[in-house]
């Protein structure tokens, strides 16, 4: 026999929402549990997904990673049907009496009726599995204080990679040079020349050093990337007012660049690839592709290998750094577009060790991709 947490959709939905990125806790998962109890989104799929979306989603972003998510979880599921929980029943709970969702007693009043309906003992003992494992859950996070601010502490952090991190990585990424004014002290060339005239007429003094890096940031955008909008955002905001750089350029692009990039998420500001290629510095340029290259649907498509390898190819000519960030994990990449796109530029999942990796690559101080 299965344990009861093998057949609890919400219990992965709602896990899943929070691997994703969602700043969801024990108390949202119990607030969908009490409205379950009072007859909401139980007509069908639909209705539970607007309800869940209603209680536990605050922005477009997360609303785009909960439809995606649902969709995953639930297409295998049946559709609920509308339950009642007796008084009796209610109060043999343990989230009933839970102060976690208490604060919902004071709505109940303006709360319709549970909808009447006849249900069978295996969908009333799913709904209450749901509400003994969020109790569960509860207890744990009482007991143990490590997981408590680990697993359920609220925060829209990405875990693999948070904010700080990407910040401290992109400042790795430098190529300074002297350019300026003479405002710094050579203090190696003062004593040099002290040493050699016998006497210190004057210090010598140099241009400041300045970070020349100019970092082109592509982003693959909608279809099997729309679970990872919130991270691309993260990763092109540490970069532009975080990373320290000399010059740091985002562009969107869908599966693959052929003809145009943009400057813009809805695609409205155009660049050709031809001139955006023109634009490259060998010397100062780096170009970061953040895409799953095809691992999140898991399948091959040799269009899309042959458009993003003669991509490569032209960016290549252009400039010496290439890294590709991937943020399904390497295990995915086998089988797909994505493991043989590996194959021609360096790729990396999205961790700090991927991260800090595709930095080194593109400070031209590693060149080897994470696959094997």
């Amino acid at each position: 026999m299965k344990a009861p947490q093998e057949e609890l959709p919400l219990l992965e939905l709602f896990t899943r929402l929070r691997e994703a990125g969602l700043p969801l806790g024990i108390d949202e998962y119990c607030l969908v549990l009490k409205a379950l109890q009072q007859g909401f989104g139980t007509a069908d799929q639909e209705a539970l997904a607007e309800m869940c979306c209603t209680l536990w989603v605050k922005s477009p972003d997360e609303e785009h990673l909960f439809k995606y998510h649902f969709q995953q979880v639930m297409k295998n599921q049946l559709d609920v049907k509308p339950a009642v929980v007796n008084e009796e029943t209610r109060n043999q709970t343990t989230v009933s009496d839970n102060p976690t969702v208490s604060k919902l007693e004071s709505v109940d009043q303006q709360l319709p009726e549970p909808l009447n309906s006849t249900t069978t003992s295996s969908e009333l003992m799913q709904v209450e599995d749901e509400i003994q494992v969020a109790g569960a859950v509860q207890i744990t996070t009482q007991n143990a204080e490590e997981i408590a601010v680990n697993r359920f502490s609220q925060t829209d952090e990405y875990f693999p990679v948070t904010r700080r991190q990407m910040k401290q990585s992109w400042r790795h990424l430098r190529r300074f040079v002297r350019q300026g004014l003479l405002t710094e002290l050579d203090i190696e060339a003062t004593i040099e020349q002290v040493g050699r005239l016998g006497i210190l007429i004057e210090p010598v003094v140099v241009p400041s050093r300045i970070n020349k890096t100019e970092l082109s940031l592509l982003i693959d955008h909608k279809g099997s990337m729309v679970p990872f909008h919130a991270l691309s955002q993260r990763l092109a905001e540490t970069a532009l007012r975080g990373g320290r750089l000399g010059k740091a350029s985002i562009y969107y692009f869908h599966n693959c660049p052929t003809n145009y990039l943009y400057h813009d998420q809805t695609r409205q500001q155009a660049e050709t690839v031809t001139d955006f290629l023109t634009q490259l510095r060998p010397e100062r340029s780096a170009v970061l592709i953040f895409s799953d290259g095809g691992a999140a649907r898991g399948g091959f498509s040799l269009e899309r290998l042959e458009l993003t390898q003669k991509f490569l190819d032209q960016l290549k000519q252009r400039v010496r750094y290439i890294a590709w960030l991937n943020p399904m994990s390497t295990e995915r990449w086998f089988g797909t577009t994505a493991g043989e796109i590996a194959n021609l530029v360096p790729m990396f999942e999205v961790s700090r060790q991927g991260f800090d990796r595709a930095i080194d690559v593109l400070r031209g101080r590693g060149s080897h991709a994470q696959l094997r």
